[in-house]
């Protein structure tokens, strides 16, 4: 039997979320304009690596992150921000899963975690920006009640500009999150 197990993140799975972050990065964005393939199959990795180091070991305040474990094997994350001076509630700043570890309700599971946690924080909305070429992505949100609320045209990770949306849960659609399992 298969055990999902939801707990807090801390320094030592730094490198793990790295991995993850990067493995999904690949995975969800080689060939639709995103990120270059010579970025994700170079400098990604480090990249990924001193970011969730120092994020990982020097918090930021409100930042609160969770590890999705299947068996003992970390599986996926979700990192929140308790705000991020937006006027669309706690951020949702990354959500990334292995490959193989997509479609099994592990992302809603997580989402549910944050909209908990944003609620317990007395936080009545929560937010993320998601790349527009990352369909999959923008249908998962769409179809867990994300409400888009802006289309901006930013930098990416490897110095190109991609069209990123932000999708908003206002408090209704929050409950619904929080009745995730």
């Amino acid at each position: 039997m298969t055990v999902l197990v939801l707990r807090q993140g801390g320094a030592p799975d730094a490198d793990t979320i790295a991995d993850i972050h990067t493995r999904s990065w690949q995975s969800a964005y080689r060939g639709i304009g995103v990120l270059s393939d010579a970025y994700l199959d170079g400098a990604a990795s480090a990249d990924m690596r001193a970011k969730w180091r120092t994020r990982m070991s020097t918090p930021v305040a409100g930042q609160h992150v969770w590890c999705a474990d299947l068996d003992g094997q970390t599986i996926g994350f979700l990192c929140a921000l308790h705000e991020d001076g937006t006027p669309w509630g706690a951020l949702v700043d990354n959500l990334h899963l292995l490959p193989a570890a997509r479609g099994h309700g592990v992302g809603k599971r997580l989402m549910g975690e944050a909209a908990r946690w944003a609620a317990a924080q007395g936080i009545t909305q929560l937010h993320l920006l998601v790349y527009e070429a990352n369909t999959a992505a923008v249908g998962f949100y769409e179809a867990l009640g994300g409400v888009p609320v802006s289309r901006d045209w930013l930098e990416t990770a490897d110095g190109g500009y991609a069209w990123v949306r932000t999708y908003h849960w206002p408090e209704l659609e929050l409950a619904g999150l929080m009745a995730l399992p």
